[in-house]
């Protein structure tokens, strides 16, 4: 479809549960891919027929999932307002999704979800866009504080492959970072209307492990409602699958911890 936010043209793709009838009704799932990912990962890794399967046998719920493009993005507004791939998926790919797909009312039947650079967008779209999900899932996530977000535009070696100062902005900034800051906005019970489900590998990508049970500390000390774990695995779909089997049941179930 053409975007007018991104001034290209996008897309996304959808995964429809088996034997999805025109007059069926569902929640709407928006999956957030990683850096290096696309619209076509699910298919590329054999979690379509997986989830389909699951789906079947009712062990997983029913649900529209719909899987838009991010490129490297970081799935944010970028600074200097050149591709606004938040905008792209709250304001064009889930109202077009949910009136093809006739899928229930936004925000109690919505839900996001990422992994990797995806889980760092999903937890972005919840800290911006309360409005439109009631849950939210992050895996092998990225989750940044404001010295983080610092640190990683000023790396190098990230640079070569996102454009960090077009995206992220200056880092001398850094009162308006802190309003990115989910550890400054995410204080007490009250600041966070969402379901959070987190989860990250025991042998997952370097800093990972650190940067989610730090999260995970911190969400613990503000008595904020959660569901962490540590799956066993990596930084892969071939690990993920079942979590984000898990994450799916958790959202899709309504179940808080």
């Amino acid at each position: 479809m053409r975007s007018q936010v991104l001034g290209i043209d996008s897309s996304y793709s959808v995964h429809l549960p088996p034997d999805f009838r025109e007059d069926e009704q569902l929640p709407l799932v928006v999956f957030l891919h990683g850096g290096g990912d696309d619209p076509a990962s699910f298919d590329r890794h054999d979690l379509t027929l997986r989830l389909r399967a699951q789906q079947a046998r009712g062990e997983v719920p029913r649900a529209v999932i719909v899987f838009p493009q991010g490129d490297n993005g970081f799935w944010t507004n970028w600074y200097d307002g050149s591709r606004n791939y938040q905008d792209w998926v709250t304001d064009e790919v889930l109202p077009a999704a949910a009136a093809r797909y006739h899928t229930l009312p936004c925000p109690q039947h919505c839900h996001v979800m990422g992994v990797s650079m995806g889980g760092y967008g999903a937890l972005r779209f919840a800290l911006h866009r309360p409005d439109l999900f009631s849950s939210v899932s992050a895996l092998s996530a990225p989750i940044f504080n404001t010295q983080d977000m610092i640190d990683f535009s000023e790396n190098g070696l990230y640079a070569a492959f996102v454009p960090v100062h077009r995206a992220f902005g200056p880092t001398g900034e850094r009162s308006r970072m802190e309003q990115e800051d989910l550890y400054l906005r995410w204080r007490s019970p009250e600041d966070v209307s969402l379901r959070i489900f987190m989860a990250w590998g025991d042998n997952d990508r370097r800093q990972l492990e650190g940067l989610n049970t730090r999260f995970r500390d911190h969400l613990v000390a503000a008595e904020i409602p959660h569901h962490a774990e540590e799956y066993v695995g990596n930084h892969s779909w071939v690990s993920w699958a079942p979590v984000i089997d898990r994450a799916l049941n958790h959202q899709l179930n309504h179940h808080d911890d």
